[in-house]
């Protein structure tokens, strides 16, 4: 399998596991110096990112993307592209149209998610 596909594939399954609850999964995906910043400017450290999911203040409903690519660069890989996540934040239902990058570094245990930075597209 190509790196392009390999870490799209970890992607799915990363989406696959925020959707249905698979912290397991979700926790061996992120690397320890993970940080997640939001489209609200917010910006999560890996423990915050999977206690926001955990403890039932967010939960993502599903995910769809298109235009997603790859680029390797070392042992980096960067994906961009549009999603759109259906998700319940605070208790209130969130339609969410974003243009991402997100970023997985190839470490001895494998691809781990390292960074995601999405800004909001205009409705």
């Amino acid at each position: 399998m190509s790196s392009e596909k390999e870490i799209l594939a970890l992607e799915d399954k990363r989406f696959a596991a925020m959707i249905g609850g698979d912290w397991k999964t979700v926790q061996g995906l992120a690397h320890d110096q993970l940080l997640y910043t939001h489209s609200s400017a917010i910006t999560d450290t890996k423990a915050t990112w999977l206690e926001s999911m955990t403890s039932g203040k967010t939960k993502y409903r599903s995910a769809s993307f298109t235009d997603r690519k790859v680029r390797m660069i070392g042992d980096a890989a960067l994906v961009t592209g549009a999603a759109a996540i259906e998700a319940e934040i605070n208790g209130q239902p969130r339609s969410l149209r974003l243009k991402f990058l997100n970023v997985w570094t190839k470490t001895p245990e494998g691809w781990k998610f390292v960074a995601w930075q999405s800004t909001s597209q205009p409705q």
